[in-house]
């Protein structure tokens, strides 16, 4: 009876332990997500989606976010338009913040990627806006200039393909699947410094500007021949 009795003790004092952690895991989660509703929702949505109902294109979607370093980084510096939360916010808080949006809010995972697969559906998708080489270009039709991708980091670029901020059209899972967003967001990043076999790359500006310098050349070459040409007959 007496070893029925101790071993009754323990099992209540591990109850009891586990049932502190549960509700101090339950206390912090809650107010993570007090938190990000407070200072954060407002610009990414509730959800991380990257739009809200106060501001339409305030804050992109965090939501291929897996890296906890890069929320902290951002509250703490505050790139673009967002402000720095490191007097607003305790190191601790931003730390519940940065938990919350990789482990709860990044729903759109980056793995699985095929690079070449990534550059076919890049070209039929994307390269119309953002450029063949995603230099960025002007949209006409709507007053406004695509942005170039070539500094923006993989988990931007696939929340953008969900989000579709601006004139931008979102691409549902039916129509992108996460791993062909997981592949266009690896072609994006091999694009800013992709492999060649030789010659001047010319900073990577794509096909035309390539081109044209090509033919600059070679017409320069046909008039320098027909100089040549012309002053030794003379």
């Amino acid at each position: 009876m007496k070893s029925w009795a101790a071993w009754g003790r323990i099992l209540f004092v591990l109850l009891a332990w586990a049932g502190v952690g549960w509700s101090q895991t339950a206390a912090k989660s809650a107010e993570a997500v007090a938190l990000f509703s407070r200072h954060c929702a407002v610009c990414h949505g509730e959800a991380g989606q990257g739009e809200s109902a106060v501001i339409r294109m305030a804050g992109p979607s965090l939501q291929a976010v897996h890296n906890p370093g890069l929320v902290m980084l951002a509250m703490e510096t505050g790139p673009s338009h967002m402000p720095r939360f490191e007097t607003i916010l305790t190191v601790p808080q931003m730390r519940m913040i940065a938990r919350f949006v990789t482990r709860r809010l990044a729903v759109i995972p980056l793995t699985g990627e095929s690079l070449g697969r990534g550059g076919n559906l890049y070209r039929v998708n994307c390269a119309s806006c953002h450029g063949a080489v995603t230099q960025g270009g002007t949209l006409g039709f709507a007053g406004l200039n695509a942005p170039a991708l070539r500094r923006k980091p993989m988990a931007l670029v696939a929340g953008a393909i969900r989000w579709g901020p601006g004139p931008m059209p979102r691409f549902s899972a039916a129509e992108l699947p996460a791993r062909d967003v997981a592949s266009i967001a690896e072609y994006v990043r091999y694009l800013r410094r992709p492999s060649h076999p030789g010659g001047a790359a010319l900073h990577w500006n794509g096909p035309v500007p390539e081109g044209a310098v090509a033919w600059a050349m070679a017409l320069s070459l046909m008039v320098f021949a027909i100089w040549l040409e012309k002053g030794g007959r003379g």
